[in-house]
């Protein structure tokens, strides 16, 4: 003969499993509400910052005087 065990809550067990999902899912929210307001503010609001600071890096030539050249002599 089988003993059950009937000490489980399963009411409760399945309430707090909704809150942790709820919970879960409203941190995931948050964060991706965080990386879209970042996303937001470097795209649009410190565009022309960005813009800028590419423009002065782009390649530059810079004259170099020549080296002199030894030959060797007999």
């Amino acid at each position: 003969m089988k003993l059950q065990n009937s000490f489980r809550d399963y009411t409760a067990e399945s309430a707090l499993f909704v809150r942790r999902a709820l919970v879960a899912f409203l941190g995931i929210l948050l964060l991706t509400g965080v990386l879209i307001a970042n996303l937001y503010n470097l795209q649009i609001v410190r565009f022309t910052d960005y813009q800028t600071r590419s423009n002065e890096n782009r390649i530059k030539l810079v004259p170099i005087a020549p080296q002199p050249r030894h030959y060797l002599r007999p």
